[in-house]
């Protein structure tokens, strides 16, 4: 690989308390949430309840896509509407008007790495659901092989869309991108994993410019499975290391990044909000749930992105954590922490934002580097909600009022379910 170095442009993200950085920004200042109770309904039956940071009022053609591209995604998806695409879309919208980038639609090789869960999930299982009603009527008299093929006729394009290759088909044929391209999925941490793609894609002189975007809309059915391993906060409320930490809670939302060479941002006088100096991963291979407790995997993936990025760990003025609001996972998270910069550091400071936006798993890790690019242009590091004291075995304090400081080098890091390790180091130029 070269030594070229890695700007980030352009931020897209798109949250529960803000479109775009400045509505998120603001949000974030005031210390808003916009938690509702999510009410599930079949056949006008209540069947479950459950906290989430959720967007209301989402108009995708509010964010000046073009109109015959959203015309035919809906033909293509027979009018269903898919919100996650809808959200890796807007994100990627908001993050090239904040960038200005400018290149030619029908000839170019800007790249684009997508991270994604499992796009359209949600509104799949729904419609198996829904064909129940139709093929119900028929039960009686309905054979197997009648049975398979209209439940193969009501649910094949949507299924068919479940491949990952289609989610970034629709989002490259939107923004008409021709480079380079991939989709990422290493569960929560998939944005870090994106990141480092981009980066690599760019180092290699593959493109000058990527387009990294995520997105989730967690909904009714990975709640169940949630609440079912106990894992789900029974009061709305995420409070990473904290004392009563009492579980996960979504949020809807989405992220879109541009990364370019540096060299090229400069030359086109691009607004740059950091550079990004390397990442670290690991994969400990144990469960899916929970990590390895008592494993140094997540350490080597922090060791290793200090190392990547050339920094000393004592120049790291911020962490972003997980911080997902589960003591056992926090608790792992801390224990990495405080091994690598010891125990009840002062520096570097500890943040967390689930509590502003919620859980957006997949997309979470981009999102959320979205808003630590804001806190290290605003020389400000938010305060984590919800947290009074943190866990005393945890031997790390939190941020929990806003602190003024002069950010230079800040850290992203990630544990994600099935023992996905990652980090990210990004420097202000």
């Amino acid at each position: 690989m070269s030594e070229k170095r890695i700007a980030i442009t352009g931020l897209g993200p798109l949250t529960p308390i803000g479109a775009g950085k400045t509505a998120l920004w603001d949000a974030l200042l005031k210390g808003k949430t916009n938690l509702k109770l999510e009410e599930c309904f079949i056949d006008g039956e209540l069947w479950e309840k459950f906290y989430l940071h959720k967007i209301d009022n989402f108009d995708i053609k509010s964010f000046g896509i073009d109109k015959q591209t959203l015309k035919e995604i809906k033909t293509w998806k027979e009018g269903q509407e898919i919100i996650d695409l809808y959200y890796l879309l807007a994100s990627i919208k908001l993050a090239l008007d904040d960038s200005k980038l400018e290149y030619d639609l029908e000839d170019n090789d800007i790249a684009c790495v997508v991270a994604h869960e499992n796009a359209g999930l949600e509104q799949y299982i729904s419609q198996c659901i829904d064909s129940f009603d139709s093929l119900r009527k028929e039960s009686s008299s309905i054979t197997k092989k009648g049975l398979s093929e209209k439940y193969h006729y009501a649910t094949i394009k949507s299924a068919y869309d479940l491949q990952t290759f289609m989610v970034m088909f629709h989002v490259l044929r939107a923004f008409k991108i021709h480079g380079y391209s991939s989709i990422i999925n290493n569960a929560c941490a998939s944005g870090l994993y994106a990141l480092e793609t981009a980066s690599q894609i760019i180092k290699s002189g593959r493109s000058k410019t990527v387009i990294v975007a995520s997105s989730d809309y967690p909904r009714i059915y990975k709640y169940l499975w949630f609440k079912d391993l106990n894992m789900y906060s029974s009061d709305g409320l995420v409070r990473p290391f904290g004392k009563d930490a009492n579980g996960i809670v979504f949020g809807d939302g989405g992220c879109g990044l541009v990364m370019e060479d540096l060299e090229q941002a400069k030359k086109r006088k691009a607004k740059i909000y950091a550079e990004y100096l390397g990442g670290g991963f690991s994969q400990e291979g144990w469960k899916v749930i929970y990590p390895k407790i008592g494993s140094n995997f997540y350490q080597k993936a922090i060791k290793e992105a200090l190392k990547f990025g050339k920094v000393n760990k004592e120049e790291v003025d911020l962490v972003c954590a997980h911080g997902v609001g589960n003591v056992v996972i926090d608790s792992y998270e801390a224990k990495a922490i405080t091994d690598v910069f010891g125990p009840n550091p002062k520096n570097p400071l500890i943040t967390a934002f689930k509590p502003y936006i919620g859980h957006n798993l997949g997309g979470s890790n981009l999102l959320e580097t979205a808003i630590l690019m804001l806190c290290l242009e605003n020389n400000l590091v938010l305060p984590v909600l919800n947290v009074k004291e943190t866990h005393p075995k945890m031997q790390m304090d939190v941020v929990k009022e806003k602190v003024s400081k002069d950010l230079k080098t800040v850290l992203k890091t990630c544990c994600a379910f099935a023992g996905y390790n990652g980090a990210a180091v990004f420097r202000k130029i």
